[in-house]
């Protein structure tokens, strides 16, 4: 009967920690997600959520962007505008969800182009993180982000509800029959965030 090896055992256990462990690890996503951000972001410690608070540090629309990896279903990392940065999809149920919610974020064409066509007013609000009554729902998100899913499931819906880090009530943006924005709601100080003043 052969001698029982330690070290065999050893080793092969060694193995099996080693790929338990690193089955948590980052993977990288299904296909690149590599483009442009589709608008103004809020960063907060080095990391960008989808309910979208906002404060924080204004990532800037049409930043380059790129996501290198994926773990756990809800968390990327990459880079904007050549710094490391991390995503989380806080709603997100399955990691389909977050690569869509990514997509979304980070676009293939720089949305400064279509910006460009915008009046002048309407372009200033956008680089500038603010929002101004008139503004398209596009221009509203490229702006301040899209609102977080679980105030405004749709964003087709009338009202867009946004948080930020200054009040615990949410502005509430409200559009007309023509998609435009018309109507702003919210406490004074966290209206002041986001509304562009002359």
């Amino acid at each position: 009967m052969p001698a029982f090896d330690c070290r065999a055992l050893g080793r092969s256990l060694a193995l099996v920690v080693f790929v338990v462990a690193v089955s948590g690890c980052a993977t990288p996503p299904p296909s690149p997600i590599a483009g442009y951000t589709c608008c103004n972001l809020r960063s907060y410690d080095g990391w960008i959520y989808s309910n979208n608070v906002q404060g924080g540090t204004l990532v800037p629309i049409g930043a380059p962007a790129r996501i290198d990896s994926l773990k756990r279903g809800h968390y990327a990392y990459g880079t904007v505008a050549g710094n490391e940065i991390g995503f989380r999809d806080d709603d997100a149920k399955s990691g389909d969800e977050t690569l869509a919610w990514l997509r979304r974020v980070i676009v293939p064409q720089d949305p400064r182009v279509a910006l460009a066509d915008s009046p002048a007013d309407i372009r200033r609000a956008v680089l500038a993180g603010r929002v101004m009554r008139g503004m398209t729902r596009d221009q509203v998100a490229m702006a301040i982000g899209h609102p977080g899913k679980a105030d405004t499931p749709s964003l087709g819906a009338v009202t867009w509800t946004y948080w930020t880090t200054t009040d615990g009530a949410p502005i509430r943006i409200g559009f007309d029959a023509e998609g435009l924005l018309h109507d702003l709601q919210g406490p004074p100080m966290a209206l002041r965030l986001i509304v562009l003043t002359d």
